[in-house]
């Protein structure tokens, strides 16, 4: 915990100090006199003066500020400004200099946090990154049944068409498919996944999207479709959707010794791109292979090391704890190992009496390991077994108190092959020439999914439930820590992004206030009265506070809805 703490406090900091250093900087360039440049705001902790500038660190780390004369958040008096800033000379004080150097000043917070995302992306350009498939290819995995891409109409692309009164009434092929590539969603490019996300949310379901699609045939020949369809809100999410997931390859991770893939001749490392004929990625696959029939031959078409191999299996009857995701953990009160419920959908919860957070003690009376359990599993498939369950208090007890149960689970037999499955990563390098253009264009990237974002929350497409406040950036920024710095740098650029253009949002306080005061004032070629700009940040203080509230309640509900089950 400490160790999240502190970084967040530092890419905080970071982000900070890279805004108001694009103020700092410009303000002493256009010769205006800057009397503090802070990090983190009031009380002051410590600093230093140089010159005529303290440079000085504030006790609470969400802000920061460059205070200039003649640049006032709260107008002073006629006397509170002669005793602050009398001694200088009015040619240097903001509000006296050409109204052009006035909004490169204010401008440059917002500029820099664009930069520094620029800067992020440079570091993790030239080292290269591990990525996931998701986050470099636009290709879909799993299709939810009856969703708008299960029941998409889809009609051979022909460019000279655009319509949907373009097309005959009978559509080519029906439903979009797992291993499908979407290129382009409404004349926009599609370079990743979560560009799917962001075109269906934003585009909403109020009108049809149109989606270029490239699927690949068994031959190897590569089609072009276009779909018409409509994203909904599906049950249990907030936000339309098509109704896929991202596509992850089936990569064998281990193979299990003396089950049917190693007899076949799978090895660790082979990737299944089709089984029967069918493109699979990982979920796909396991589905595919559970519901096989017994004793039936599944043909794959593997990928070894760059080439193409055919391979036929026959799966095994196993059982299976369905729909629960288990990991290992510490028992507080044994030296020993239990499994921890991460996650049980609904159709198994109900019927085993589980829990998410639950903690599986014993099973049959024993101490299991999760190889221990997938081993039990493989040899007893359709038995009943007991669990010893330890069910932990839920908010501190205040809701539910601790408690210990014994439940009874059938390990439900399907087919499998023997294989452990996991996550390809890409390694994707650029030669120096493409350093900074790809570093822009992620970061152009960041900025325009950004601007969407806010677009959609303005019409209402998108819901305020998606905000967050400093709780989820510092989960974020936890997460994205324990992962890798590569992820936490990739999170501190989006932050950076986030800031700039909220920033100049015209709501007093931000940036963007001051830029909308000094159009205001460009156009009716006098400054705006200082009652205005009293009454101007006494509004603005208002809906920062109502943000606030609404980004910290988000912020309760998502922590709630973690603690309870």
């Amino acid at each position: 915990m400490l160790f999240s703490i502190f970084v967040f406090i530092v890419v905080l900091s970071v982000l900070i100090f890279v805004h108001e250093l694009g103020h700092f900087v410009s303000a002493k360039l256009c010769n205006i006199y800057v009397d503090q440049f802070s990090i983190g705001m009031p009380p002051r902790l410590l600093g230093i003066k140089i010159g005529e500038t303290d440079y000085c660190i504030g006790a609470l780390p969400i802000g920061g500020y460059v205070k200039m004369a003649g640049q006032e958040d709260v107008p002073l008096d006629d006397k509170e400004r002669e005793e602050t800033y009398g001694h200088v000379p009015p040619e240097r004080w903001f509000k006296f200099r050409p109204i052009w150097q006035r909004y490169i000043v204010i401008i440059s917070g917002p500029f820099m946090n664009f930069v520094l995302a620029i800067f992020i992306y440079i570091i993790l350009v030239s080292k290269g990154t591990l990525m996931p498939e998701m986050e470099i290819d636009s290709r879909i995995g799993k299709i939810e049944e009856n969703s708008p891409a299960y029941n998409a109409p889809l009609f051979i692309y022909n460019e000279s068409k655009k319509n949907r009164n373009d097309y005959p009434e009978n559509p080519d092929d029906i439903g979009w498919k797992t291993g499908d590539r979407i290129l382009f969603i409404n004349g926009n490019a599609v370079r990743k996944f979560s560009d799917l996300f962001v075109n269906a949310t934003l585009g909403g379901p109020s009108e049809v999207h149109k989606v270029i699609i490239e699927r690949e045939t068994p031959f190897g020949e590569k089609k072009k479709y276009i779909s018409f369809i409509k994203p909904e809100i599906i049950e249990g999410s907030e936000l339309p959707r098509y109704g896929v997931s991202p596509f992850y390859s089936a990569l064998l991770k281990e193979v299990i010794k003396d089950m049917p893939a190693e007899k076949a001749g799978l090895k660790s490392g082979d990737i299944i791109l089709s089984a029967n004929g069918i493109v699979v990625d990982r979920t796909t696959f396991v589905e595919l292979t559970e519901q096989a029939p017994i004793n039936q031959n599944i043909s794959l078409v593997i990928d070894r090391n760059g080439e193409k191999k055919h391979i036929q299996v026959v799966p095994v009857t196993v059982g299976r704890l369905r729909g629960i995701s288990l990991v290992e953990t510490l028992l507080s009160s044994e030296n020993k190992k239990g499994l921890l419920v991460l996650d049980i959908d609904t159709e198994m919860q109900t019927k085993t009496g589980l829990r998410r957070k639950d903690i599986i003690t014993k099973i049959n009376g024993e101490y299991f390991t999760l190889e221990n359990l997938h081993q039990f599993e493989r040899e007893h498939p359709g038995e009943t077994i007991e669990l010893e369950v330890y069910r932990p208090p839920v908010l501190f007890g205040l809701l539910e108190k601790s408690s210990n149960l014994k439940l009874k689970v059938s390990l439900e037999p399907v087919q499998a092959i023997g294989v452990v499955l996991g996550e390809k990563l890409i390694k994707v390098n650029y030669p120096v020439s493409r350093w900074l253009p790809e570093a822009f264009k992620r970061s152009y990237e960041d900025l325009k999914q950004t601007v969407l974002v806010l677009k959609g929350l303005i019409i209402g497409a998108v819901s305020p439930k998606v905000l967050g406040g400093p709780i989820m950036i510092f989960d974020a920024t936890s997460k994205a820590a324990s992962m890798g710095i590569d992820w936490l740098l990739g999170l501190m650029a989006l932050v950076s992004v986030n800031l700039a253009v909220v920033n100049l949002l015209p709501i007093p306080i931000l940036d963007g206030s001051l830029v909308l005061m000094l159009t205001i004032e460009s156009l009716r070629k006098r400054p705006i009265s200082p009652k205005m700009q009293e009454r101007f940040q006494q509004l603005g203080f208002v809906i920062i506070i109502l943000l606030l509230l609404l980004v910290s309640w988000n912020d309760i509900r998502r922590i709630l809805s973690d603690i309870i089950p």
